[in-house]
């Protein structure tokens, strides 16, 4: 068989899978833009069986790669990639959702839309893919009415070129009522243009502002044989000067922020980061990155998730008080283990718990810590702790509780390899690695059958084994587990945020117990388990 045959064999194979799992779709005859499907969805609740109950979803359709972070006058604004039609994935337009406390989020009708193309008649049309959002603090732009700040967002526009190749280019939006609602600037046409002599599909702009030279500055991938992301600077958000590249970071949904180190409002540094979970720290002066390195000592990247579903984070821009909190995408897309799809839920994907970040100084250099926003106390219902016992001890007291939703924290004495047994969910310590390992079976008996049937994988092999290690060498001699359950997701961190991984992974209803697993006895400084309620009530 051919590559094309394959190929073509592959769509109608993906295509038959899809409609044996029923994919929920919208009727939009009645609406006058098909896209302006969110009127639709004023009948559809969260009480589903397999609704995240403290993971924002959409109400209906596909999400993935959260857009247009940035916070303005106490409302969180997080704007996201979204097929408005359905639960599988199409054409994108930026959902929509506010939040006053990174918890409970009010979704809003979508802000931008696919739209007629632009660049030459009879072309496809636009879709909107990812990109950011700022506050415009200058009014540069010149839309600012009366004391509301006008909101500005940068967004990739797919285009394809009379050749049929990829030439994304860079769009604007404005809000003048706090992202309630968004308008097309130049109707859509390219405030950043599609960069010559680069890769086609450059994308994902990333903006933010830099007060100490009152400018905006945004950074993205290029490509290009250096593997180069650019930076660009501008006064009124319309015109854009070139600032220079940095090469061998390009990667999708760039992000660029700066954090306090140590918590000294006075010693801030810079962080990049990518898509796939891979960061630097570094000074960034508005012109010049420089880097202190992006590997460690082990001669691996630096990373901040070791899962196997997180990814495009970005953090909110213009947090109170320097805050830095970032979000992911936990993507469970790959045919076989797609669950909301399987269980004919009306949305599908998930975001992923809001995180603080930070830097510290450590003996290998400065790192990025991140723990889940302290928001998330809003939602405990109850809490249960133990202290100073040994597993066994805990044990017996944890037999009577049955939590389905969970934030728990361990902190013990590691002596042995041992278990953490969360509804099912086994995290393993090994004592001799010093790193907690997750395996997701689940995903790896969902996906390999079917990559394996996939005519456009004929001759390939299914390499991944849903083994995951995540670092947690002892501090002081005891190692922090913290665990977050939902119904379709298992988020671990580590050592008070030294390290985290995120799954989608969906835990057995019926099984609700807890426990701890070891040959020889360990001991616990504390087990604090607090049982949430809904963020959706």
């Amino acid at each position: 068989m051919n590559k094309i045959a394959r190929y073509i064999a592959g769509i109608l194979f993906l295509a038959v899978s899809a409609n044996a799992q029923k994919p929920f779709t919208l009727d939009t005859s009645s609406l006058k833009d098909e896209w302006a499907t969110f009127p639709l969805y004023e009948k559809i609740g969260y009480d589903q069986k397999l609704r995240p109950q403290f993971h924002f979803t959409s109400k209906v359709g596909w999400l993935n790669d959260p857009n247009g972070m940035v916070y303005y006058d106490g409302e969180w604004h997080m704007l996201f990639q979204h097929y408005a039609k359905g639960n599988i994935s199409g054409a994108k337009s930026w959902g929509n959702s506010v939040s006053t406390d990174l918890i409970h989020w009010q979704q809003l009708p979508h802000a931008i839309n696919p739209y007629k193309n632009v660049m030459w008649e009879g072309g496809n049309n636009h879709a909107i893919w990812s990109g950011s959002a700022v506050v415009d603090e200058l009014n540069a732009l010149g839309k600012q009415k009366g004391d509301v700040k006008t909101l500005f967002a940068l967004y990739t526009a797919t285009h394809a070129n009379k050749e049929k190749k990829a030439e994304y280019f860079q769009g604007a939006a404005y809000s003048t009522d706090k992202g309630r609602t968004w308008t097309k600037i130049n109707g859509g046409k390219p405030v950043i243009p599609h960069q010559e002599g680069y890769a086609g599909g450059q994308r994902d702009p990333r903006i933010f502002y830099y007060p100490q030279k009152k400018y905006y500055v945004t950074i993205m991938m290029v490509g290009g044989k250096e593997r180069a992301v650019r930076l660009w600077k501008s006064t009124d958000l319309l015109n854009w000067e070139i600032l220079g590249d940095i090469p061998n970071k390009a990667a999708e949904c760039i992000d660029m922020y700066t954090v306090t180190v140590d918590g000294d409002k006075n010693n801030m540094k810079w962080v990049i980061a990518d898509a796939g979970t891979r960061y630097e720290v570094g000074d960034f002066d508005g012109k010049k990155w420089v880097g202190f390195g992006d590997k460690g000592k082990n001669g691996k990247r630096l990373q901040f998730d070791y899962g196997d579903a997180y990814y495009a984070a970005q953090a909110f821009n213009q947090g109170p008080d320097k805050k830095v909190v970032h979000v992911g995408w936990l993507r469970s897309k790959q045919q076989g283990y797609r669950p909301f799809l399987e269980a004919e839920m009306p949305f599908t994907q998930q975001m992923s718990i809001p995180a603080e970040i930070t830097l510290k100084t450590t003996s290998e250099g400065i790192r990025m810590y991140r723990n889940p926003v302290k928001e998330i106390e809003k939602l405990y219902a109850k809490t249960s702790k133990f202290e100073n016992l040994k597993h066994s001890e805990t044990n017996s007291k944890l037999a009577a509780l049955s939590p389905e939703l969970i934030d728990m924290t361990v902190k013990f004495e590691p002596s042995a390899n041992c278990t953490f047994s969360v509804r099912g969910l086994k995290i393993n310590y090994d004592y001799g690695k010093k790193e907690f390992n997750f395996t997701n079976s689940k995903r790896i008996a969902g996906e390999k059958p079917a990559f394996l049937k996939n005519p456009r994988n004929k001759g390939k092999k299914y390499r991944d084994n849903g083994f995951r290690a995540i670092p947690a060498a002892p501090v002081n001699g005891k190692v922090t587990l913290r665990v977050l359950v939902d119904r379709a997701s298992l988020e671990i961190f580590t050592n008070d945020g030294q390290a985290a991984a995120s799954f989608v992974v969906v835990p057995d209803a019926n099984n609700r117990k807890i426990f701890i697993d070891a040959a020889t006895e360990i001991k616990l400084d504390s087990l604090v388990l607090n049982e949430l309620k809904s963020c959706w009530k």
